[in-house]
C-alpha cells in the first residue's frame, strides 16, 4: 500500500492518480479474462465475485435446503433457470460455500453431491450410491470430515438410548471397580459415584454436535472402556432392530459406525462397502439389489440425523449435448427419466438443477407426461408465493457493473490504491454505456476484458463500423486458456484425491463415469488413434454393483467384442472377488469384451496369493486379461477431464464468435491432451504376446 500524503505535500490531480493506477495496473493480468467459473477457479470466483447480484437466488436455494434439514419433504427437482454465462455455476459455488459456512459455525451440516457427468448406461440411483459411499470413504478432505461427524452424532444417540435402558447395577458394572473408585470407602458410595459418571456420560452425549473425539474423551473421563460402549450399542442395536433386510442392514451400518467414532476403526464400515456380501445371512444375500438396500438405509440414517441430501446438475447442457441428434436425444430421455425415478424412488433427496431456460423448457415439451408431472411441481417457501423455478436476474444492474469492476480489481491487484479514483476506474462513462448493451455477465467480462487491454496496454483496437464508440480486440489465445484452465482443474483433482493411491472399490463407479466421459469426447472428435472406433459405452451390471461397470470401446465393430477397461482399487488389501466379478464379463451374452484391462496402481509382479491365481486362472483359461499400471498423475488428469470439458466448451462457444479456426485450435488442444490415453489403446488393440507366451508354456509344462 502507498504511504499515506502529509499536509505539506501538494495533493495529487485525478489525471495523476489515474496515470499511477495504470502503471500498478500494468504489473498485473488482466482481472477481467476470467469468465467461465471452473473448479479450479471455485474460490478466486468467490472472491472476486458480487454477491449481491443473485442475493435472493441464494436466499431461495438456502431455504430449500433448509427445508430438507428441519423437515422430511419428498424428493423434488428444482430449476434454476438463466442464460448461459448469467453466473449459474458462480452461484453454485456461493451455494457451496455458504453451506460449508454454516456447518463451521452451527453446525447445519449438508451432504452435497455435484454430478459432474452422468452416463446414459448408468443406472442412476445406483451412482448415486456410490457417489455417497465414496465421499464418505475418503480419508481426508470434506469427505473424512462428513463421516466423524455422522458417526459421532449417531454413535452419540445410540450410546445415550443404550445406557438410559439398563437397570442402575448394569449401569455401575460399565466401570471396573479398581483404580480410582477404590479410594471411595463406602459401597453404597462408589455406586452412586458410577452412577452419577455414566448420567454425566448421557449428558455429554445429548449435547448439540457430538464428535468422535468428544465421545472418547466423555468414555475415558466416565472411565468406560470404548470397546465397552461399542459392545453397548451392538447389543443395543440388537434388541432394537427386526430380523429383516432392514433391520439387517441398520444393524450393520449403524454397528460398523460406531465402531468408528469410538475405536476409529473404519476397516468394518469400508469392508461393508465393498460389495462383497458373501458372509451375510441367506435371507439376505437372496433379497437381492443389495445396493439399493444399503442407499435407502444411507437416506434414512441421514434424514434421521437432518443431514440433507443435495444433488445438484450443473450447466445441464454439458450433460446432454452430442453432435449426433440421436445421442443427443437419448441423453435427454435418459435425464428426465433419472430424476423422475429419484422423485419416485427416492426419500427425502433435494435434487438442484442449474440449466439454461430454453433447454430446460425444451426438455420438458419432449418428455413423457409422467416424467414432466415429476419435474415440473410447485414448491412454495416461507414469505413467497409458489412457484416452479428459480431464475437468474435478467438484468445486469449499473450498481451491480461498478460492484463487479471494482472487487476484479481488488482481487487482481490488491495493494491498488483506489483514493481519488472514480467507482467505474479504469472505465469511462462511455465504456459503462457501451457494457449495457449486454446481457449476461459472462458477456460484460468478455468485453471488460478487451477495454481493459485497450486502455491500460494501449493496444491499438479495430472499431466496428456500426459503432464507432464500441472497439473489438482479439480473444485471448484460446490454445492459452484451455491450458490454463487445464492446470487449475488437474491441480484440483490432484489435491482432493491425493498421491497415496489407495481408494475404496466405492471409487469405481466415479472413475468409470470419468473414463467414459474422456472416452465418449475422442470417438465424438474422430481422435481414435490408429484405428477406428465404433462405439464407446459403459457396460453395467447392477448386480455386481460396483463392479458392475466396465467401460468399453468397440473397435472391431459396433456389435463386435471390445476392449474392456476397469478399475481395480482396494490395494491394500487385495482380493480376488473384484478380479473375478470382471472376468465373468466374458461370459455375458452377448460377449461385450475379447479384452479385459484392469488399471492398477501397483504392477502385475505384485500380484500374490489368491488373486495372482485367479489372474493365472484366467490366462491360461485364454482370456486377454491385462495389467496396466498407471501413476497418480494419470489418475489426476482422468478425474480433471469432466470439469475441464465443461469449461472448456465454454470458452470455445465464447471463441467462435471471433475465430473461425475455434473448432480445429480446440480439437488440436484434445489431441494433446490425449496422446497417452490413445497410445494405450493402440496398445490394447495388439495381442498381449506376453501373457500368449505365458500360458503356452505352462500349457506345457502340464503336457
Amino acid at each position: 500500500m502507498p504511504s499515506p500524503r502529509t499536509d505539506s505535500e501538494t495533493p495529487l490531480s485525478e489525471a495523476d492518480l489515474r496515470t499511477a493506477a495504470l502503471e500498478r495496473l500494468k504489473k498485473g493480468s488482466n482481472p477481467f479474462v476470467n469468465r467461465v467459473t471452473a473448479i479450479g477457479t471455485a474460490e478466486e470466483t468467490i472472491l472476486a465475485g458480487v454477491p449481491e447480484f443473485t442475493a435472493n437466488q441464494l436466499s431461495e436455494l438456502l431455504d430449500i435446503i433448509g427445508l430438507y434439514r428441519t423437515s422430511k419433504p419428498t424428493t423434488r427437482v428444482y430449476p434454476l433457470l438463466g442464460e448461459r454465462g448469467s453466473g449459474k455455476t458462480h452461484l453454485l459455488y456461493s451455494l457451496r460455500n455458504e453451506l460449508r459456512q454454516r456447518a463451521a459455525e452451527s453446525g447445519e451440516e449438508s451432504l452435497v453431491i455435484v454430478v459432474e457427468r452422468l452416463s446414459p448406461d448408468m443406472d442412476a440411483i445406483d451412482y448415486l450410491l456410490w457417489q455417497i459411499v465414496n465421499h464418505l470413504l475418503a480419508q481426508r478432505g470434506e469427505g473424512g470430515r462428513m463421516l466423524g461427524v455422522i458417526a459421532g452424532r449417531l454413535t452419540a444417540r445410540l450410546l445415550a438410548e443404550a445406557l438410559r435402558a439398563l437397570p442402575p447395577h448394569q449401569r455401575a458394572d460399565l466401570i471396573p471397580a479398581g483404580g480410582f473408585w477404590s479410594k471411595l470407602r463406602s459401597g453404597a458410595g462408589k455406586a452412586q459415584a458410577r452412577l452419577d459418571a455414566i448420567d454425566e456420560l448421557i449428558q455429554r452425549c445429548d449435547s448439540p454436535h457430538p464428535n468422535p473425539g468428544m465421545l472418547r474423551d466423555a468414555c475415558d473421563k466416565a472411565r468406560v472402556k470404548a470397546s465397552v460402549a461399542v459392545t453397548l450399542v451392538e447389543q443395543h442395536l440388537e434388541r432394537r432392530e427386526s430380523k429383516d433386510i432392514v433391520g439387517w442392514f441398520r444393524r450393520e451400518l449403524y454397528g460398523r459406525l460406531a465402531r468408528i467414532a469410538l475405536l476409529d476403526d473404519r476397516v468394518p464400515f469400508e469392508e461393508l462397502h465393498m460389495g462383497d456380501f458373501d458372509d451375510a445371512p441367506e435371507n439376505i444375500k437372496k433379497a437381492g439389489n443389495l445396493g439399493r438396500r444399503l442407499l435407502d438405509t444411507w437416506l434414512e440414517l441421514l434424514a434421521v440425523l437432518n443431514i440433507p441430501v443435495v444433488v445438484i446438475f450443473d450447466q445441464l447442457e454439458d450433460y446432454l449435448r452430442h453432435p449426433n441428434p440421436e445421442q443427443e436425444k437419448r441423453n435427454r430421455l435418459f435425464f428426465t427419466d433419472a430424476t423422475a425415478r429419484f422423485i419416485n424412488e427416492l426419500r427425502s433427496v433435494c435434487v438442484l438443477v442449474f440449466a439454461e431456460k430454453w433447454l430446460w423448457n425444451d426438455m420438458l415439451r419432449e418428455t413423457d407426461p409422467f416424467a414432466r408431472d415429476r419435474l415440473v411441481q410447485e414448491f412454495s417457501l416461507p414469505g413467497r408465493p409458489a412457484k416452479r423455478e428459480i431464475n437468474m436476474p435478467l438484468k445486469v444492474e449499473s450498481e451491480i457493473v461498478l460492484h463487479l469492476i471494482r472487487q476484479r480489481l481488488r482481487f487482481q491487484s490488491p495493494e491498488l490504491d483506489f483514493t481519488g479514483l472514480t467507482p467505474s476506474f479504469p472505465f469511462d462513462g462511455v465504456d459503462l454505456k457501451n457494457f449495457q448493451k449486454e446481457t449476461t455477465l459472462r458477456e460484460y467480462l468478455l468485453r471488460m476484458a478487451k477495454r481493459f487491454d485497450e486502455i491500460v496496454h494501449k493496444s491499438a483496437p479495430k472499431k466496428k463500423d456500426d459503432d464507432p464508440e464500441v472497439v473489438e480486440l482479439p480473444l485471448p489465445n484460446l490454445k492459452v486458456r484451455l491450458a490454463e484452465l487445464w492446470r487449475e482443474n488437474v491441480a484440483t483433482a490432484a489435491k482432493q484425491v491425493g498421491m497415496e493411491m489407495y481408494f475404496s472399490t466405492a471409487f469405481i463407479p466415479e472413475v468409470q463415469n470419468a473414463l467414459d466421459g474422456w472416452l465418449q469426447c475422442l470417438l465424438q472428435h474422430g481422435l481414435t488413434g490408429a484405428g477406428t472406433w465404433h462405439k464407446v459405452e459403459l457396460v453395467t451390471d447392477t448386480k455386481k454393483q460396483q463392479y458392475g461397470y466396465l467401460n468399453v470401446i468397440r473397435t472391431n465393430g459396433p456389435n463386435a467384442p471390445g476392449i474392456g477397461i476397469a478399475a481395480w482399487f482396494g490395494e491394500l488389501r487385495v482380493k480376488p472377488y473384484d478380479l473375478r466379478q470382471r472376468i465373468r464379463f466374458f461370459n455375458s451374452n452377448p460377449c461385450p469384451i475379447g479384452t479385459l484391462v484392469m488399471l492398477r496402481a501397483q504392477p502385475e509382479a505384485s500380484l500374490k496369493g489368491e488373486a495372482l491365481a485367479e489372474y493365472e486362472k484366467a490366462i491360461n483359461a485364454g482370456r486377454d486379461v491385462r495389467i496396466h499400471q498407471y501413476e497418480p498423475k494419470h489418475l489426476h488428469s482422468l478425474m480433471a477431464f469432466t470439469p475441464w470439458q465443461q469449461a472448456a466448451v465454454a470458452e470455445l462457444q465464447t471463441a467462435r464468435e471471433t475465430d473461425p479456426n475455434a473448432d480445429k485450435v480446440f480439437r488440436d488442444y484434445l489431441a494433446e491432451l490425449s496422446k497417452e490415453i490413445l497410445g494405450w489403446v493402440d496398445s490394447w488393440r495388439k495381442p498381449d504376446v506376453t501373457a500368449t507366451a505365458s500360458a503356452t508354456s505352462v500349457k506345457g509344462a502340464k503336457a
